[in-house]
């Protein structure tokens, strides 16, 4: 599973008032990085507003990790398994990074709470 020791409160905070201003269609490309050298790039179009291309860069993880293709073992299942149909997988990811996610948010609960709280997996995860 990828757990990092925080959720990005930056990305949180892009997904929420993507979702609560899904109306603006508001284009959207930002990249940065936080601590331990964990690189974003999250991108939106005008022309479709509901879909989000998320795309994480992990840190080099200590040896004895177990990877499998650049991420632990067992991370692509986790992310399966805890987004449903939200989120698909893009293999191979962007270059120069371990996950690139393209989210879906027409696909969100209609219940503002369960967004809420599936963003929160999603960080919890990321």
């Amino acid at each position: 599973m990828i757990l990092l020791q925080s959720p990005s409160r930056y990305l949180l905070q892009i997904l929420y008032n993507r979702v609560q201003n899904l109306e603006k269609g508001v284009e959207l490309d930002c990249q940065w990085v936080e601590f331990d050298d964990i690189r974003y790039h999250i991108q939106g179009s005008v022309k479709n507003p509901n879909v989000l291309l998320l795309s994480v860069s992990l840190p080099i993880p200590p040896p004895e990790t177990v990877l499998f293709g650049g991420l632990p073992l067992g991370a692509l299942e986790a992310i399966k398994a805890a987004y449903g149909v939200v989120a698909q997988i893009l293999d191979p990811p962007r270059d120069g990074f371990n996950l690139t996610l393209k989210l879906n948010l027409s696909k969100l609960p209609p219940d503002e709470g369960s967004a809420s709280f599936l963003f929160k997996v999603i960080m919890s995860l990321l």
